[in-house]
């Protein structure tokens, strides 16, 4: 992945743009109970909410790090498809509230694909697209390290939180690939302000475009790509869960100065079971 270059800082320094230093959490330290690094993701989820899974020293982290090249090729061929082409891949048999397959949004596009169509025994992937069946081992492999790795979050904040995200119940949980370009203007970036609807947010980026509200100053800064890392926030449901002491972000998608590129993002959306969510 690429990094933050001191070009690109000294740049955001100049027009004083301000940049957030998220906490960097260990998923090897995890796996090990550190207390210390428990601690730390502790003040993180419950203060910003916000912070870097730092997948490097981890073995299943490192597969999905691995693998990560592969899969922003493929993307980027599939989101230059012809309109038409991609139009083919929407789904019209998914609830309301679903993104799962080819959906066009405010300002980018967006392919999601079901944990539990991932899982599911003797499930078909006749319906994806072929490029995507190309690289199912891959895609399968990232879409279960990322699942191993915000249950490891989850039960290292609390396991009373991890019994809603049972792996054999129904839920959204997906990984979602995601166009979303910067254009030539910084003055015509839509407004993206949102947070999350589910519990875990795990985001895979390359370019400086994640503006976060920083709750301590009340700021909204930008969280640079960091190799070997994924961006974890905390999401509405999760929030909700801890009785408001976890925090759930404000955070938005934009860009830092004029000029158009495309960019990709890879996100893994823990939800809750769907139980939870009807009740």
């Amino acid at each position: 992945m690429e990094t933050s270059s001191p070009e690109t800082i000294k740049s955001m320094a100049d027009r004083s743009i301000p940049i957030a230093q998220p906490s960097i959490i260990s998923l090897a330290k995890l796996r090990l109970k550190d207390s210390g690094e428990l601690a730390l993701l502790d003040k993180a989820a419950s203060n910003t909410g916000l912070f870097y899974l730092d997948l490097r020293g981890d073995a299943e982290g490192e597969r999905v790090l691995a693998h990560l090249p592969d899969i922003y090729a493929v993307v980027e061929k599939y989101f230059s498809q012809p309109k038409e082409a991609k139009a083919k891949d929407t789904r019209f048999d998914i609830k309301a509230s679903q993104d799962l397959g080819y959906k066009r949004g405010y300002g980018s596009e967006s392919f999601e694909i079901s944990r539990d169509e991932v899982t599911s025994a003797g499930a078909s992937i006749s319906h994806l697209p072929q490029l995507f069946q190309d690289v199912w081992n891959k895609i399968t492999e990232i879409s279960a390290g990322c699942d191993g790795a915000c249950l490891m979050l989850l039960n290292s904040l609390s396991t009373a939180y991890a019994v809603h995200h049972r792996a054999d119940q129904p839920s959204d949980t997906g990984l979602k690939l995601v166009l979303h370009p910067s254009l030539a203007k910084l003055s015509d970036a839509p407004d993206t302000t949102h947070t999350d609807s589910g519990t875990l947010t795990l985001l895979f980026y390359k370019d400086w475009s994640i503006h976060a509200l920083l709750p301590d100053t009340n700021l909204w800064a930008f969280t640079p790509p960091l190799e070997g890392c994924a961006l974890v926030n905390i999401a509405n449901s999760l929030q909700r869960l801890s009785g408001g002491r976890l925090h759930s972000p404000k955070h938005g998608v934009t860009q830092p100065f004029d000029g158009a590129k495309n960019r990709y993002y890879l996100s893994y959306f823990l939800r809750p079971e769907t139980v939870l969510i009807e009740k």
